[in-house]
């Protein structure tokens, strides 16, 4: 099923917004230039691609998922204030921070719902996650993305800035189980500096379910122009590969790339967004995956029958 037609049949009126790969329900929006998210904090056991249960966390809100099972995300415009209504329902303390935005926010307890309130910044693309914790928190899976749109158009990265005919946000991470496991039990032992993902995610999925969802899989027409807004929840780089098609990199963490180039593969760096427009000059159907290999296996297997890992397909 379609995620547009999922989201229509499970959370009521949606409208998409500004031909982006994320969601953005009618209901979520308040007074002119007011936005508000009502997120919880959550643990859940998911069902990985090879049948394995594995204990997570995640950051949930119905009303405004993010693209493909990601639970939140947000789509605004700059300059608009944005509440977010954050309930934890998990057994330590937790906050919400925005990369370069807002930082060092006070806590809310287990339990607890606390509001936290900032201006939307620049036109770009930004992640939102949990500081109390470190790693853990995106290891785990607290983490969505924030795309701000500029003020005076809907089809630009920015003002007077490339122009696109369609835009997606692939946010990339991983998980090693072994700290899944740790966290379900209480033990503490765990030393994030020995960790070594055996699952890894585009937008909350492993190939193939990458293509069930019209928000992950990249669809588009030759001759249109094409912007993805890479995000690494990840404490590993992921060197991004195109199949059949080469890009330009027109910001990295919101900062306009001088030395532009024309490339087929782009680096996407831990904590840090890049932005890109594809011109689609050929048809056809390829992949765009990580270069790193371990990424695109499936609990330690390469080419799992299950599955392959980080792997997206980018076809006319």
């Amino acid at each position: 099923m379609k995620r547009r037609e999922f989201l229509k049949k499970g959370a009521g009126s949606t409208m998409a917004f500004a031909l982006s790969g994320l969601i953005m329900s009618s209901s979520n929006a308040q007074a002119a230039g007011t936005v508000v998210y009502n997120i919880s904090a959550d643990s859940q056991v998911q069902t990985m691609i090879d049948g394995t249960t594995v204990f997570t966390w995640g950051l949930n809100d119905p009303v405004s998922p993010g693209p493909g099972h990601i639970g939140s995300g947000m789509v605004v415009t700059e300059g608009d204030t944005i509440e977010v209504n954050l309930t934890n329902n998990l057994d330590r303390n937790i906050n919400f921070v925005v990369d370069g935005v807002l930082g060092s926010t006070p806590s809310v307890a287990p339990g607890e719902t606390k509001t936290y309130t900032f201006t939307a910044p620049a036109a770009g693309t930004y992640m939102y996650t949990d500081s109390v914790n470190g790693y853990i928190s995106k290891s785990m899976g607290l983490f969505g993305p924030l795309v701000v749109m500029p003020s005076d158009a809907e089809t630009t990265l920015y003002t007077n800035g490339p122009a696109f005919d369609k835009q997606y946000t692939l946010v990339y991470s991983d998980m090693d189980g072994r700290l899944n496991e740790a966290i379900s039990n209480g033990d503490t032992s765990y030393d994030i500096n020995n960790y070594e993902p055996n699952y890894y995610f585009a937008n909350g999925l492993i190939y193939p379910d990458t293509k069930k969802f019209d928000d992950t899989g990249i669809s588009m027409a030759v001759g249109s122009h094409v912007a993805i807004r890479f995000v690494n929840a990840s404490i590993i780089e992921y060197p991004m590969h195109f199949h059949g098609y080469h890009v330009n990199v027109i910001k990295k963490d919101r900062e306009l790339v001088t030395d532009f180039i024309s490339r087929d593969s782009v680096l996407v760096r831990p904590n840090t967004t890049v932005e890109v427009i594809l011109p689609v000059e050929i048809a056809g159907a390829y992949p765009l995956h990580t270069h790193y290999v371990p990424g695109v296996t499936v609990n330690g297997v390469y080419a799992n029958p299950h599955g392959g890992g980080l792997i997206i397909m980018v076809a006319t």
